[in-house]
């Protein structure tokens, strides 16, 4: 008996193990809901809003098929609507009834750019014939497909969001299964080693006589049958049938996933959206690559047309300047590369106007490196980030708390009057403190305690005047470049990134007399001096920190930079 249960019970595991099988492969639901998009052909980009992304859970996999190149990219739907600007283009849209996607073609003119590598866009793929991508949900995130730019958009798109089946049931059959299979297991020892111990040796004993047998008449109606097998035999039927019944309970085949509830309109009016960071810390660290690799490569080269895709401004300048002055003398050392290898804050600005800017402060490359503040800006949605200042931290100096990358900093106005002092006057007032100390009326304005840039151009300025005797000099300190970058710190201060043009005029004050340069000076001169006198320009990156009008504390130096740009005689 205990055989024939093990057999049930190995017939039954088998049978609820195949079950279980079968609904994770043949009867197994889709894993993806996919809608497929037919494009006209005839515009060059396709946009998918994050709405019609949103249509169903889940993150969405966009993939394009064409015939050359093709390109898929996602980034925050305001820029890459930004990014398309007034050009012709096709976008998805959903159908009225919610449950469906179709395209429009949206009028525009022809000004067309080719969108891959922009600095806009959080992640892309390229791909000859194919390119797909996987877009994060939750997010404002918009969907950029096209070849080069110029050409058709891929004709063959497809969205496919994910379907998360549940395996319970199938989980259920594969567990309850191998119970059974242990159980016949177990069952199928047990019988065998019951039948071992009964065998043995048996010896034939006579019958001994019986008398005669009572046997009574057949009757015409039935007993009830009692005893243990009757009662085994309905125990065994009890989980057949609920085998059965869980098998067919369980191969049924899930219908498409349930569209997300769409919010009313009076919960989208009352929501706050704010104003995302302009980049994130992905976007961040490939742009500060090729930061990298066009300032490594000019360098080496001496080539200043290598910067120009990702360097502008002050930082340019400067390089240029360095440039001419290495070709004077080879004892002229190279510029201190720009450091990237590690990433100590993060600070883009929050705004959805460009141009757009960010801060970034790395540590330098070598042990006597200090760290580095670099200021990115990005002047229209279609053009690179590009590196406006470089400045080294001076040493000991702290970056006041600032919000977190996540968040982003507001961009602080280059006349704003709520700082201690406008951002467009600090090369004014702190040209003024330089060449009048205490007397000038900036200088309460100022942490100048420990301030080693300050104390050295003021220390050299009147280092120069006591040493002239038949010359004089003069000292002026203006705004070097328009384009100041503030953005805002967590005390509703103000980090501000400017340049100071210094510039020193000496003229000879006796007859016969001349002046003389030496150092750089000479070699960008080409002599030793000028018999009129010589006009030298020279120019400081500065990074400040300005407290608020109603703060208690004082404007502080943070880092600063000088270089030569240029001299000439009267």
């Amino acid at each position: 008996m205990r055989f024939l249960l093990a057999a049930l019970l190995f017939i039954l595991a088998i049978s609820l193990l195949l079950l279980g099988l079968a609904q994770r492969t043949i009867w197994a639901p889709p894993d993806s809901f996919s809608v497929n998009l037919s494009v006209s052909g005839n515009e060059p980009y396709l946009v998918i809003p994050a709405e019609e992304l949103a249509l169903m859970p889940g993150d969405p996999v966009i993939g394009g098929i064409g015939d050359g190149v093709v390109f898929v990219a996602y980034g925050q739907e305001a820029d890459v609507l930004a990014w398309v600007g007034e050009s012709l283009y096709s976008e998805a849209v959903t159908s009225d009834d919610g449950t469906a996607l179709g395209v429009r073609d949206v009028a525009g003119n022809t000004d067309l750019a080719n969108p891959s590598g922009s600095d806009l866009w959080i992640s892309q793929s390229l791909g000859e014939g194919f390119a797909e991508l996987a877009i994060p949900a939750g997010g404002n995130n918009a969907v950029l497909i096209a070849s080069d730019g110029f050409e058709p958009a891929p004709i063959r798109v497809r969205v496919a969001w994910p379907i998360e089946n549940s395996t319970v049931v199938s989980e259920i059959f594969l567990g309850v299964g191998f119970g059974f299979l242990i159980a016949a297991i177990l069952l199928n020892i047990l019988a065998l080693r019951k039948m071992l111990i009964n065998r043995g040796p048996r010896r034939k004993v006579p019958k001994a006589p019986q008398g005669p047998k009572y046997r009574p008449k057949k009757s015409n109606y039935d007993v009830p049958k009692r005893g243990r097998r009757s009662t085994r035999s309905k125990i065994a039927i009890v989980p057949i049938g609920i085998a059965l019944t869980l098998a067919l309970s369980g191969c049924s085949v899930p219908t498409a996933p349930v569209v997300s509830p769409t919010p009313s309109a009076s919960e989208t009016e009352t929501a706050v959206e704010a104003i995302p960071p302009v980049v994130n810390i992905t976007q961040v660290r490939n742009i500060l690559r090729q930061i990298q690799e066009a300032v490594s490569l000019a360098d080496e080269s001496g080539d200043s047309s290598f910067l120009e895709p990702r360097v502008a401004g002050p930082a340019l300048l400067f390089r240029q300047a360095h440039y001419l002055l290495m070709t004077k003398s080879p004892e002229i050392q190279p510029l201190p590369p720009i450091s990237g290898s590690a990433i100590s804050i993060t600070l883009p600005a929050s705004t959805s106007n460009w141009p757009r800017s960010c801060m970034i402060v790395t540590e330098g490359e070598g042990s006597g490196e200090l760290p580095q503040l670099l200021v990115l800006q990005q002047a229209s949605p279609r053009e690179s980030y590009k590196l406006w200042y470089n400045i080294p931290l001076l040493p000991g100096s702290e970056i006041p708390e600032v919000a977190a990358p996540e968040i982003g900093a507001i961009p602080v106005a280059t006349d704003s009057l709520f700082l201690k002092i406008s951002p467009n006057q600090l090369p004014n007032a702190f040209g003024d403190v330089i060449d009048n100390g205490q007397t000038s009326q900036f200088y309460s304005l100022f942490d100048l305690t420990e301030d080693e840039y300050y104390n050295q151009i003021s220390t050299s300025q009147k280092d120069q005047i006591e040493k002239l005797r038949r010359a004089e000099i003069t000292f002026t300190h203006t705004l070097g470049n328009e384009n100041i970058i503030s953005l805002s710190t967590s005390d509703s201060g103000a980090l501000v990134a400017v340049m100071m043009t210094d510039n020193y005029l000496i003229r000879p004050t006796r007859a016969n007399a001349a002046v003389t340069v030496s150092g750089n000076e000479q070699l960008l001169l080409g002599a030793e001096g000028s018999a009129k006198g010589v006009r030298t320009e020279y120019a400081g990156m500065l990074l400040f920190y300005v407290p608020a009008a109603i703060a208690e504390g004082k404007i502080t130096l943070l880092g600063a930079t000088q270089s030569l740009l240029s001299i000439r005689g009267l």
